[in-house]
């Protein structure tokens, strides 16, 4: 078996993975640049480790394995002893009796196989897997063997102290990496009488995934604490605490709260993830009609931008999006939230303290005087606030913000209550957006099934739809944690506010002709919008149902 760098620059420019000029250019740096191919490609960015390796065992002729989507058996694992996994980065998939099957990114090096083979007395068959693959597989597979200790500990005086010394930190990091691989958004650690439970929420839903001894629960607590910079001997009163954590490249914020119940302390931590605080509209969920509207009221240079929904609709994720896209040097943005979710480079953030009276209202005052082109507002829950708000956006700022309302023209109706004047909400309002997320379907596991009568006629209110048309229901595999969804979708209601809503707004007309007259102009309901997810195959039908209402 050689390795060919030929064949392996030829086989990616026939793939069209780069160009022939970029491998002549890469070919004739190799006369000074004593690394291999694949190892340049990587660095200059040109592919990635997965494609590297996909290719790699075309040109060494071996099969190629994705680990992300294959479930080891610890056991078949534990064959091979964990100083040579790490030593050769190998990690074993398969074996038999005879003979054992071994994933490597390096098939050439011919001391690591006769060593695995004399340490697990078998036969060594290669396959090809991606180093950053190999490198999380083995890591994985520590995370498991500290958690069965963490569970099964507390069998005497010294073993507890043993593990209470040497694995709560290995036992807290794996679980939030478990937490971080099954894409969870919060970490549930709730202590009972006989253990701690650790709970997953997944996609919003929680789910038991561990439990920590009695023993350690306090142990583990105690960590999380120093990390979070939360005080340790402090266990009576509520604390709040942040922290980073980094999992393959990725970095993540840690939001940290404990709160005293009566077998200890209950600790929650969220996992926010800073990829997706820059996704674009279309990603969350929206449709090109949607998107258009939205860029339209965010082009504005002054007025009020407005996300409802409830608590866990996704109206931060929204807002971020925003301001990731206006975010640029001729701009100055400015926030105020309870508290910071996302940090932003390039924006100027501030959280609010109730207890020394720095509420949303004097934050607001404050930031007007450091002369800001946009304002982001975490929520709108009193007058005094939402009379702040529209007066920024009546003196040349753009203001964007939340409320807790369930549809868009609801927020209307919460500000009239908040007894702001008509004439101030229609003069400043540009837009409004209402939103729920419901759990998308995984697409390696969805099945098709054709839909019920019952179904059929709640559809066909909204969307046509017959009975030859297929939906799609969630089954479960190894990529979405057997769940069956994989990620979560935004349904949206974007209500325009033109000339004839200002007008309504302005003569005190009832919600429900404003809404009238916005579906009359094409706005699509939060219905619609999970009736179009659901015949799209994006999520299944009772998930629209969970969340918006059909009669």
């Amino acid at each position: 078996m050689e390795y060919n760098a030929a064949k392996l620059g030829q086989i990616l420019c026939e793939k069209g993975l780069i160009a022939d000029e970029q491998l002549q250019e890469i070919l004739e740096s190799q006369k000074t640049d004593n690394r291999r191919l694949g190892e340049i490609l990587l660095d200059r960015g040109l592919i990635d480790e997965n494609v590297l390796a996909e290719t790699l065992a075309q040109v060494f002729q071996i099969p190629y394995v994705d680990l992300s989507a294959t479930v080891l058996d610890p056991e078949v694992v534990a064959k091979i002893p964990h100083d040579l996994l790490q030593e050769y980065n190998v990690i074993p998939i398969s074996a038999t009796e005879l003979r054992i099957t071994v994933a490597t990114n390096n098939p050439l090096d011919v001391n690591a196989l006769q060593d695995i083979q004399v340490k697990s007395g078998l036969m060594v068959t290669p396959v090809m897997a991606s180093r950053r693959d190999i490198e999380q597989a083995i890591q994985e597979y520590v995370d498991g063997v500290h958690g069965g200790q963490a569970r099964s500990s507390g069998s005497g005086p010294a073993q507890k102290k043993n593990l209470s010394d040497q694995t709560v930190i290995e036992m807290v990091d794996a679980i939030i990496r478990r937490a971080i691989k099954e894409k969870a958004s919060d970490i549930h650690f709730e202590p009972l009488k006989s253990k701690m439970r650790v709970r997953f929420r997944i996609n919003g839903v929680l789910y038991e995934r561990d439990s920590i001894n009695q023993d350690l629960q306090r142990n583990c607590i105690s960590r999380i604490k120093i990390i979070s910079g939360l005080d340790v001997a402090e266990s009576r009163r509520p604390q709040d605490g942040r922290a980073n954590f980094s999992v393959s490249g990725q970095q993540f914020d840690l939001r940290i709260s404990t709160l005293p119940n009566l077998n200890g302390e209950n600790l929650v931590m969220r996992l926010l993830n800073k990829s997706f605080m820059g996704q674009s509209f279309d990603k969350l969920g929206m449709d090109a009609q949607q998107t258009e509207l939205i860029n339209g009221f965010v082009s504005k240079p002054y007025g009020l931008m407005l996300v409802t929904g409830p608590t866990g609709a996704g109206k931060t994720t929204t807002l971020y999006s925003m301001m990731n896209q206006l975010n640029n040097s001729e701009k100055s943005i400015v926030t105020v939230e309870d508290p910071v979710e996302y940090e932003l480079a390039g924006i100027n953030q501030t959280s609010t303290n109730k207890h020394i009276g720095y509420t949303f209202a004097n934050a607001i005052r404050h930031i007007l005087r450091h002369d800001p082109d946009i304002i982001m507002i975490g929520e709108i829950r009193d007058q005094e606030t939402a009379e702040i708000a529209i007066r920024a956006a009546l003196t040349g700022h753009l203001v964007l913000s939340t409320m807790h309302t369930n549809t868009a023209a609801g927020a209307i109706t919460r500000m009239m209550e908040m007894d702001i004047e008509p004439f101030l909400i229609s003069s400043a309002l540009n837009g409004i957006i209402a939103q729920r997320l419901v759990r998308r379907l995984c697409d390696k596991c969805k099945k098709e099934h054709t839909a019920d009568i019952e179904t059929e006629k709640k559809i066909n209110q909204y969307i046509p739809f017959d009975e030859s048309s297929m939906l799609a229901h969630p089954v479960g595999c190894p990529a979405c944690a057997n769940t069956g969804y994989e990620g979560r979708v935004g349904l949206y209601e974007v209500l325009k506010v033109d000339e004839e809503v200002r007008r309504m707004i302005v003569k005190g007309a009832d919600e429900r002709d404003i809404v009238k007259y916005c579906v009359s102009q094409g706005m699509k309901q939060l219905q619609m919008s999970g009736i179009q997810k659901v015949v799209n195959k994006e999520t299944e039908f009772n998930e629209t149902i969970h969340s918006v209402f059909i009669d």
